[in-house]
């Protein structure tokens, strides 16, 4: 059964409270999430397009998928952010930014002259 986003953060605090996992440290989650995101990237690289994969394949990728979620979360978790509330607030600015229909360079062109941070008023 599908879990929110928010429950997968709160499933990831409780699995590293059980641990007393208090990790403080904005620096080594954020390296174990590029340390992480290295590994996910090895399956791809060198690659032009998606390839059929096996099905243990497709599981040690998916693996490597939850790593960088894990930690993730974890930041997340440490800043107190909602990760679920931010993705459903900044998908309709996406979604602005980026209209059904628009030609996607003339969108980023506009979206660059505009300024950037105004994505996030």
């Amino acid at each position: 059964m599908p879990k929110p986003l928010k429950q997968i953060q709160k499933d990831v605090e409780d699995f590293c409270v059980e641990r007393d996992w208090g990790n403080d440290d904005p620096n080594q989650l954020i390296s174990s999430i590029l340390i992480e995101l290295g590994e996910l990237s090895e399956y791809y690289q060198w690659q032009n397009k998606f390839k059929k994969l096996s099905k243990k394949k497709k599981k040690e990728i998916a693996y490597e998928f939850v790593d960088v979620i894990f930690y993730l979360a974890r930041l997340a978790n440490k800043s107190d952010i909602d990760l679920e509330e931010a993705f459903y607030d900044k998908l309709p600015k996406l979604a602005k930014k980026f209209p059904v229909g628009k030609d996607l360079k003339k969108a980023h062109i506009e979206y660059r002259s505009n300024g950037k941070n105004k994505l996030y008023n």
